[in-house]
């Protein structure tokens, strides 16, 4: 595990981060795993705030108390209008929502399907839409997924991101045709595109794998601690525990 996250410095940094349109505020998980989660989340929503052409509000549920609670959803059940999301608005008008831990049906799902083929992304960027009639099992429909992005408290290993790519192939296969051509690079891009995000770093066969999809030019990331979606919010280390020196035999 990357256990080398500095979660005394990460935990505050989200507090500050969110700090402009929160008023009561819950936990940022209660693990190393779930507080590097909420830092993906917020990766993905500093890369809307950084944009001029964006505006961004976050949009948070009711407590016991009537009042509004920032609340993130750090599992697969729940019902999505219970949970926090962000809402941008481009100057042009266009409005898309950002989601934690949402379900979102496959490309291949059919609505005659039993069980239904959806995935419980950590974090999802859709087209905006009134979520507040989807129970903990209901999903939303493929058609309105825009882009998401995975978040893994470990390294990456070969198999790791060889998985992610099957789950881009499940959800937006286009995405893995030869998307980053010239054109794709001499415009500006509307979205980020599907990345997986390790707290770690890559070990040198998932390096391998991703220098192949560089290559193939599949519109995909792989982000680390080292190589972010929104460099304006770091991720703070510390270092890794080094290892006790073994004792020569005498």
């Amino acid at each position: 595990m990357a256990d080398w996250i500095d979660v005394g410095a990460l935990t505050p940094a989200l507090n500050a981060f969110f700090a402009e349109s929160r008023s009561e505020m819950s936990r940022f998980g209660n693990t190393v795993n779930q507080t590097f989660e909420a830092f993906v989340v917020a990766q993905m929503i500093a890369w809307f705030k950084a944009r001029p052409e964006w505006t961004v509000e976050i949009i948070n549920p009711l407590n016991a108390s009537a009042e509004p609670e920032f609340r993130l959803k750090f599992s697969t059940r729940g019902r999505p209008e219970g949970y926090s999301y962000v809402r941008c608005t481009s100057t042009s008008g266009e409005v898309v929502q950002i989601r934690h831990q949402l379900r979102v049906a496959t490309r291949h799902h059919r609505a005659s399907d039993r069980p239904a083929a959806n995935v419980c992304l950590d974090v999802a960027v859709i087209k905006d839409a009134d979520l507040s009639g989807l129970g903990t099992n209901d999903y939303v429909d493929n058609a309105s997924l825009i882009t998401f992005g995975e978040a893994k408290h470990m390294s990456a290993f070969a198999e790791l991101v060889a998985n992610f790519l099957g789950l881009v192939h499940e959800l937006q296969p286009e995405r893995l045709k030869r998307v980053r051509m010239k054109l794709w690079r001499s415009r500006q891009k509307e979205y980020p595109s599907p990345f997986l995000f390790v707290s770690g770093h890559l070990f040198y066969t998932a390096q391998g794998i991703t220098n192949t999809i560089t290559r193939r030019k599949f519109d995909l990331d792989v982000f680390t601690k080292s190589n972010l979606l929104q460099p304006t919010l770091p991720l703070p280390t510390r270092p890794a525990p080094s290892k006790p020196k073994r004792r020569r035999p005498p």
